[in-house]
């Protein structure tokens, strides 16, 4: 039986090499991927020893029924003539990025992991070489993930010209605005439309206030808060100032703390928090999304894209409504904000790039690892349509909004069945920023950036809630900002990017 086995998987590489070489149809279109050249000796293609890969990602915590979507993952990897045992680790929104700093830096080995501006900072652990470099690896083992995502959204995610992770193909823009539950707003007549700024939503958090006991207005956390909603363009990553604004005039760099609208937002802030509208712990709590998923907030403001508010529907149980504030924009921080990575302590690099290849065109695949098992965790309704199956609840990652290539996702029965063309259209009317390609080399200016690292987690949380007073607190946090080397981070952001616009005309 193994000689046989082994008979089979060299033959059907082999038809795969010859199938890929008379034009065969892609594996978007066909459910299948071609495994061809893996021998990575240039050489004709052969069967591939077993190896085991384990995959690290964010989401709604391990699930329960991961071991029989494991099992089934598997089989089709061996199918596809991948020959890869892979092990999937999902951690929830709070313990991700402090469980994944913490392995990278022990160097533990792991092959595959989520990375992006916002979490197991992408550009942070690229530099402290961390990841693997994609590009040969693109070119041999994923040629067909490279020329779907294609030359401009790949150059946005390079670091010095090198990608160091496989930006998932989804929405390519930012767009700021309110997701509010939608059975409130029916049931106390809200009208939405109002809502054009912060201050617009008062009188809606007043009425949930005072008539809705155990719940929160308004959720504000640390990095998940109404600051969003200024939009700045931030030049380098997150936790450090130094922004310019979308249409600059003049493309000056300036510290986003010492600008009046930041002032006008933190006083509206603690003014919220002062009438109750905002949880008093809120500059401490890390999970921003249990209490969306315990019924417990009414308004929160999110990156927004068509479908925003059906995929929050979908993924807490509660129906919301999406409210746009700011205009659709496409920027570096969108092309790095959701990526998956191949880690340097991997012994298997290539076979890991091969996987990700499967996962980024093959429907099948990808769909198995963001919704199990078909007629368990979800059942077909027609097409590309799912419902929730029978044991739904035993495998819900949360994943499917940022994970590989969504335009080959099933969609829910309750999304809109125009939802990618939708997507199309807001990618196609987006405005990139005018720093769209430069990526800022924090190299001169670490120690500086390290300092005002610290200085960001003991001032800004608590100023970006609510939580303290900015007319006291702002004046502090700016001189500990200078203090810890801001001044000097902004001088080299404005020195690099001023050298990049003349380079770019």
């Amino acid at each position: 039986m193994k000689k046989a086995l082994s008979l089979l998987i060299v033959m059907a590489l082999m038809i795969s090499v010859l199938a890929g070489c008379s034009g065969s149809p892609s594996a978007e279109t066909s459910g299948e991927t071609n495994v061809e050249n893996t021998s990575g000796e240039g050489g004709s293609a052969k069967a591939l020893e077993p190896v085991e890969l384990t995959w690290y990602f964010i989401g709604n915590g391990q699930q329960e029924d991961v071991a029989k979507v494991e099992e089934a993952a598997n089989l089709y990897l061996d199918e596809q003539g991948l020959n890869v045992n892979l092990t999937l680790q999902c951690y929830d929104w709070g313990s991700y990025d402090q469980k994944m700093r913490t392995m990278i830096a022990a160097r533990e080995q792991f092959d595959i992991c989520f990375t992006s501006s916002w979490t197991n900072n992408y550009q942070q652990q690229a530099v402290k070489g961390a990841f693997v470099p994609l590009n040969d690896l693109f070119d041999q083992y994923a040629p067909k993930t490279k020329a779907m995502l294609g030359a401009d959204f790949l150059s946005g995610s390079e670091i010095d010209g090198v990608n160091y992770a496989i930006p998932a193909n989804k929405e390519k823009a930012h767009q700021w605005g309110f997701i509010i539950r939608k059975d409130l707003i029916e049931k106390y007549d809200f009208d939405v439309a109002k809502i054009k700024t912060l201050q617009d939503i008062e009188p809606m958090l007043k009425v949930i206030n005072d008539n809705e006991p155990g719940m929160y207005a308004l959720e504000a956390l640390d990095g998940e808060s109404p600051f969003k909603l200024l939009d700045f363009d931030r030049i380098g990553d997150d936790r450090y100032p130094g922004v310019v604004w979308n249409d600059s005039g003049d493309m000056k760099v300036f510290n986003e703390f010492e600008s009046a609208e930041t002032l006008k937002l933190f006083m509206t802030m603690h003014d919220y928090y002062d009438k109750g509208y905002i949880r008093k712990d809120a500059a401490t709590v890390t999970d921003f999304n249990a209490d969306l998923t315990a019924g417990k907030i009414f308004a929160s403001v999110k990156s927004l894209k068509p479908g925003k508010a059906d995929e929050m529907t979908i993924s807490t149980g509660y129906e919301w409504v999406q409210v746009e504030i700011t205009n659709p924009v496409i920027s570096n921080r969108d092309t790095s904000g959701s990526m998956q990575a191949i880690s340097t302590t991997s012994d298997h690099p290539e076979r890991a790039m091969m996987v990700l290849e499967l996962f980024n065109t093959d429907d099948y695949f990808n769909n198995l690892i963001n919704f199990g098992i078909e007629n368990t965790h979800y059942v077909k309704t027609e097409g590309a349509i799912i419902k929730p199956g029978p044991e739904s609840d035993k495998y819900n990652p949360g994943t499917p909004w940022m994970f590989g290539n969504q335009f080959i996702n099933y969609l829910w029965s309750n999304e809109d069945p125009q939802k990618w063309d939708k997507f199309k259209a807001f990618n196609g009317d987006a405005t990139g920023t005018k720093t769209l390609g430069f990526i800022f080399d924090p190299a001169k200016v670490k120690n500086e950036i390290a300092a005002c690292n610290n200085v960001w987690g003991q001032f800004v949380p608590a100023l970006e809630t609510g939580t303290v007073d900015p007319d006291e607190y702002l004046p502090k946090a700016i001189e500990a900002f200078k203090e810890a080397g801001a001044d000097k981070i902004i001088a080299e952001k404005q020195r690099q990017l001023d050298a990049w616009l003349e380079a770019n005309n």
